[in-house]
C-alpha cells in the first residue's frame, strides 16, 4: 500500500468545523456556529463508516492493521494486547513512550498481528467510487482507496485535518471518525491517517440529460424587451448607522434566517476585484479557506459583542490580529461568474440582518 501526501498551496489554515463535531472555539469564537453558512464541504463524497473492530480493537485491511484504543490505554497496555513492544508501536506513529492515546484514537500497527480481513460491501467498485469523485467535485479523482485497502496518509508539516480532508474529496467529519481525532481535529506531524472510503451507494445518479427539441421559429416581437436588473443597493436611509456598506455591489441575495434559501447575511453582486472594506473599526479574528463554497473569508470582531463576515475573498490584505478602521481596505472580491461578496453581522454568535447595520 501507497502512503500518499499531497499538499495543495494554501496562505491561509483552513479553520471550519463540519455541524455535527464538538464545538471548537478561537479567540473566543465558537467556529461551528460562526461558520453555520459554510460548513458544508461541497466537494465531499459521503463515506462509508469505519469498519468494525475485532475484540482486541484490531481492524485488518489488505496490506496493514489498525488498532482503536480504548479508554485508559497506554501505548504499553496495547502493545501487550496484541503481542508487541511499546517501543515499536510508538516508533510506527511517531510518538513518545509515555502518549497516552485517547479513546477511540487510531494507530498503526507496524506487523500483522493475525486477524480477519474486513468485507467489502457488494456492488463497490474503484470506477465507481472515482467517477463519483468526479461528478461531486467537477475535478479529475485522486486516487481512491477500496473498502479491504484505504489508503494512507502520513502528515506533513503545517497541514490541517481540512487541508487533507479537502484534498481526497472528503469530509473532514469522515477523516475524523476513522481515525479517532479528537475535538481540535488536530494532527500531527508524521502522522499515519485512514482516509475515509467513498460510500457509492449515497452518491445520487447522474442523469443523462434528454436531447434538446428541435428550435421553432420564435414568434415576432412588437413589444419591448424587459431585462431583469439585480436588485438595487441598500437605500441610505439610516444615516447614523454604526457599519459602512463593505463593497460596491447590489443586492443579488438578502437577508433569510430560515428556510429552504436560508442565508445568514446579504450577498452582493460586484464588479470583478472589488474592494472589500471593514465595515467598522475591528480587530481581525480569522482569515481562513472555508470548507463550503465561500472561498476566503474574514472575521472582524468590533465592540459591543459584534462581528462581521466577508466571504468569497479572493485576495485578503490583512491577517489575523490586525486592527482595522472603518472604511480601511481588507481585500478584493474573488473572480466569479458573477463576482459575489458574501456579507453576515453577528451578535455573539447569532446572526442578524446586516441591513439594520449598514446605512
Amino acid at each position: 500500500m501507497i502512503i500518499r501526501s499531497l499538499r495543495i498551496s494554501t496562505t491561509l489554515a483552513a479553520a471550519i468545523i463540519l455541524s455535527g463535531c464538538a464545538s471548537i472555539t478561537e479567540n473566543g469564537i465558537d467556529l461551528s456556529r460562526i461558520t453555520s453558512p459554510f460548513q458544508r464541504n461541497s466537494e465531499a463524497v459521503p463515506s462509508f463508516d469505519r469498519p468494525g473492530a475485532d475484540a482486541r480493537g484490531v481492524i485488518t485491511y489488505e496490506d496493514y492493521q489498525v488498532i482503536v484504543a480504548r479508554e485508559g490505554d497506554s501505548l504499553t497496555s496495547i502493545a501487550n494486547r496484541i503481542g508487541l513492544t511499546a517501543t515499536e508501536l510508538a516508533e510506527t506513529n511517531g510518538l513518545p513512550l509515555r502518549y497516552e492515546p485517547r479513546a477511540g484514537e487510531v494507530l498503526v500497527l507496524p506487523v500483522n498481528v493475525g486477524g480477519n480481513l474486513v468485507s467489502s460491501p457488494s456492488g463497490w467498485s474503484e470506477e465507481i467510487a472515482i467517477s463519483a469523485i468526479e461528478n461531486v467535485s467537477n475535478t479529475s479523482a485522486p486516487e481512491v482507496g477500496s473498502p479491504t485497502a484505504p489508503l494512507r496518509h502520513r502528515v506533513e508539516a503545517g497541514e490541517t485535518a481540512y487541508e487533507i480532508a479537502r484534498n481526497y474529496n472528503v469530509s473532514v467529519t469522515a477523516l475524523a471518525s476513522w481515525n479517532g481525532l479528537g475535538s481540535d481535529l488536530g494532527v500531527r506531524t508524521g502522522q499515519q491517517l485512514i482516509i475515509p472510503v467513498p460510500d457509492t451507494n449515497l452518491v445520487p445518479a447522474v442523469e443523462t440529460p434528454a436531447p434538446a427539441p428541435a428550435p421553432t421559429p420564435a414568434p415576432e416581437i412588437t413589444a419591448p424587451v424587459v431585462v431583469a436588473e439585480p436588485a438595487p443597493a441598500p437605500v441610505a436611509t439610516n444615516p447614523n448607522a454604526p457599519f459602512v456598506l463593505p463593497v460596491a455591489g447590489t443586492v443579488l441575495r438578502g437577508y433569510q434566517p430560515s428556510g429552504r434559501d436560508k442565508n445568514e447575511g446579504i450577498d452582493y453582486q460586484t464588479e470583478p476585484l472589488a474592494v472589500v472594506v471593514a465595515a467598522g473599526d475591528g480587530t481581525i479574528a480569522l482569515v481562513s479557506e472555508s470548507l463550503g463554497g465561500l472561498g476566503t473569508i474574514i472575521l472582524i470582531r468590533h465592540s459591543n459583542d459584534l462581528m462581521t463576515v466577508y466571504g468569497r475573498i479572493g485576495t485578503a490584505n490583512v491577517a489575523k490580529g490586525d486592527t482595522v478602521r472603518k472604511g480601511q481596505t481588507i481585500g478584493r472580491v474573488a473572480p466569479g461568474d458573477p463576482p459575489t461578496l458574501h456579507f453576515e453581522v453577528r451578535v455573539g454568535t447569532e446572526s442578524v440582518n446586516p441591513a439594520q447595520y449598514l446605512p
